[in-house]
């Protein structure tokens, strides 16, 4: 989405409060800041406060500048990740009071989660056969092998929810 102010850059969706009703603006951060120039105080200003980078530093990509991020909480476009990628960097370790690595490793799942996914391959697959058999059986006319078919999949679904339960 462009800016509705310009029309060329890259716009991002900004919320105001006019005559006490809310109202979402699209605009690039230069057209924003030209437009609403004074200072809100907002969580993110209170929260991240005035310490870190520069004002100058800004994203060369779409001009947003890293007091604008500690204001809003928002960067103007992906290229902002790697331009204030330090200050980023220390924002996340305060926010989440770490000392270390930055970057999410995620849980691992239980040891027994690889068999019950190949169980369910293989009760997904007999049941799929079985199925496969019985309908060319019915097609065919073969009523005796569709019936001994029709028991074995009652006996399949049968046993997998004793084991389920």
């Amino acid at each position: 989405m462009l800016c509705e102010n310009c029309g060329k850059n890259p716009a991002q969706k900004f919320i105001r409060k006019v005559n006490g009703k809310e109202v979402t603006v699209e605009l690039c951060p230069a057209c924003y800041r030209a437009l609403y120039p004074e200072k809100e105080k907002d969580f993110f200003t209170a929260f991240l406060g005035s310490g870190g980078a520069p004002a100058a530093k800004t994203c060369p990509a779409c001009g947003t500048t890293m007091a604008e991020f500690r204001r809003t909480g928002l960067l103007g476009c992906a290229y902002c990740y790697s331009a204030f990628r330090e200050e980023l960097i220390q924002t996340v370790r305060s926010m989440h009071n770490m000392q270390g690595e930055v970057r999410h490793a995620g849980k691992h799942p239980e040891a027994s989660a690889e068999d019950k996914y190949d169980l369910a391959r293989d009760y997904a697959a007999r049941r799929e056969a079985l199925i496969e058999r019985l309908e060319a059986a019915m097609r065919t006319g073969d009523y005796a092998a569709a019936k001994k078919l029709q028991s074995e999949l009652k006996m399949l679904n049968s046993k997998t929810a004793r084991e389920d339960g």
